[in-house]
């Protein structure tokens, strides 16, 4: 690649007036659109420039442009003689020219002098320059979008480690083009030879090309694999979440039913005498108590398992069993009879689980139909030839929080076999959409609640083990601020909501108010890409998608147009 001086004496549109630690003013005598010399106008809003510090070369982008008060009116065509106006212009300080004029380094090292000459800077120059910065020779880049200079296009690529390694926040506002720019990088990963699992909250993703496999959890998707998360995987708060017991009376019933299940499933056939054992339940009603607490301290490791591991089925007559006294008033050393007050107390649970664990909303968690997802994943994982998998999360209802708990278990799952090292050395990427769903939450009540922190416990920690994410929302402001922190790279496209700008220029200290002045203004598929290993913000027209995700809103054009043909038809 031939190396070009970043300072071209035919691109000099103006000199530095005054400088202060962001920023520096300068005359630019060519930005006039005066109406003789329109076309050779120089230096608009958005801009990059080189500032020439003798030394050193820094690198600016325009953003504002205007003329002195007192010649607000040279400028006005028909208010008596044409006055030459002086435009000045504000330039943000991005980065500063290194290792020969051939690369860019954060920050400022020297600051301009009154006088230094400004230059525009060429969108080729540019491209090479954050293309040497960012990218070695001979390693595998990913083409991200291009750098547009009048009717020419550079290409930027940017290197995996740093575009997905530390983390990835895609943010804009709806047809700002964030769900084209998932479906880009999702081809290019695969073109890449990467892999990487897709969570797809509203089944856009699952019909765009290079996904080759399609998980759903129902049996009527296209082209899908029919699977379930079995309820063996998910916690004990994630239970206690869904059946939602009293904290007083039922909370305590439904953890010592749990606890004699898990028994009965590390027992097996093998019961202590004095232990009575039917139909994979305990009863207690006067029987023995040491009998039954030497058995549980005896597997105490699977009993104090977070996982569910044991007949989900069985579950609502075992609290019944559990509702017995302490001690019997004949035999102190046994349980009690009966209590009937416990008992009542605790049939309105009994019930719920029993309903719930035999619904539709959830037979994903504990009906068997289908595959188990557990496995689908490890298989997946381990066929070299399968790149890119779709879970869409379009069919699974959104009674009992049955979406967002269902999710975070599969990424506590995730999370669970990556600090295994199952991706030390092949490393993934886990793209979850409209993230502001399933971050930050609880969901729950004040007897059972779970917290939906594993994507969040994903960036804090995935890194490490070879997992990494790409948070796509449209609401900046709902994403934690110790996730958003975790972000290493931002695709940033329009965002109009105020708070969501402000929220993004705080969790990133390269865009300040002036450079986030310019995303309400972005065009769609426009984006500003930002991050610690690039040299500057850039603003970057993202690449199509080959195969577009369906995102297309409602069809009011057809629809309405069909609805008034009929009723002309029909005579109205």
């Amino acid at each position: 690649m031939v190396t070009i001086s970043p300072v071209d004496p035919d691109k000099y549109i103006g000199t530095v007036t005054v400088v202060n630690a962001g920023q520096v003013q300068a005359n630019l005598p060519l930005a006039s659109a005066h109406p003789e010399r329109r076309a050779l106008a120089l230096g608009a809003v958005g801009d990059f420039v080189f500032i020439d510090c003798e030394r050193t070369k820094l690198l600016g982008r325009i953003t504002e442009v205007k003329i002195p008060d007192v010649e607000r009116l040279s400028v006005e065509p028909h208010l008596g003689a044409s006055v030459t106006p002086n435009p000045i212009g504000r330039i943000q300080l991005l980065a500063t020219v290194t290792d020969g004029d051939t690369k860019l380094s954060r920050g400022v090292n020297t600051y301009p002098k009154i006088g230094d000459g400004v230059f525009l800077a060429s969108a080729e120059i540019l491209a090479q320059m954050i293309g040497k910065s960012a990218t070695k020779e001979g390693e595998i880049n990913i083409p991200v979008g291009v750098i547009e200079a009048g009717s020419r296009n550079v290409t930027i690529d940017l290197p995996p480690e740093k575009l997905l390694g530390r983390h990835c926040g895609i943010f804009g506002a709806t047809g700002g083009g964030k769900s084209w720019t998932i479906a880009s990088l999702i081809e290019k990963i695969k073109e890449k030879s990467g892999k990487a699992i897709v969570f797809d909250p509203t089944g856009e993703f699952c019909d765009i090309a290079g996904v080759d496999t399609i998980f759903a959890f129902e049996a009527n998707v296209p082209n899908a694999r029919h699977v379930h998360f079995p309820y063996t995987e998910i916690t004990e708060d994630d239970l206690f979440s869904l059946f939602r017991p009293s904290g007083q009376s039922q909370g305590p019933k439904l953890r010592d039913a749990v606890k004699s299940l898990k028994l009965v499933r590390a027992l097996g056939q093998n019961a202590p005498t004095g232990l009575h054992m039917v139909g994979g339940l305990i009863e207690k009603a006067n029987r023995p108590r040491e009998t039954f607490f030497n058995a549980v301290q005896a597997n105490s490791v699977a009993i104090h398992s977070p996982k569910c591991n044991f007949d989900i089925t069985k579950l609502s007559e075992q609290i019944k069993l559990e509702c017995v006294w302490g001690n019997s008033q004949n035999v102190p050393s046994n349980f009690g009879g009966i209590d009937n007050n416990a008992a009542s107390y605790c049939e309105s649970l009994a019930s719920r689980i029993a309903t719930l664990s035999n619904s539709r909303e959830l037979e994903c968690i504990f009906r068997t139909h289908g595959d188990s997802l557990v496995d689908e994943i490890n298989k997946f994982l381990d066929d070299d030839e399968r790149d890119i998998a779709v879970i869409s999360f379009k069919e699974v209802r959104f009674e009992h929080n049955t979406r967002e708990i269902l999710l975070n278990i599969i990424g506590r799952y995730l999370l669970g076999i990556a600090r295994e090292g199952r991706f030390r050395d092949e490393p993934i990427v886990v793209f979850l959409d409209e993230a502001h769903q399933f971050l930050g939450r609880t969901v729950g009540d004040e007897y059972g609640s779970v917290r939906l922190d594993s994507f969040g416990l994903i960036a804090k920690e995935g890194r490490k083990y070879g997992l990494t994410c790409v948070l796509a929302t449209q609401r900046p402001r709902d994403i934690p601020h110790d996730v958003l922190s975790q972000l290493g790279t931002l695709i940033v496209h329009r965002l109009t909501n105020e708070q969501d700008r402000n929220t993004v220029e705080h969790a990133c200290g390269d865009l300040d108010r002036s450079a986030a002045q310019f995303i309400p203004m972005l065009a769609p598929g426009e984006a500003i890409i930002i991050g610690p290993d690039l040299p500057t913000p850039l603003p970057l027209k993202m690449f199509r998608p080959e195969s577009p995700p369906d995102s297309k809103g409602p069809k009011f054009q057809s629809h309405w147009m069909g609805r008034r043909q009929r009723l002309a038809s029909a005579g109205f």
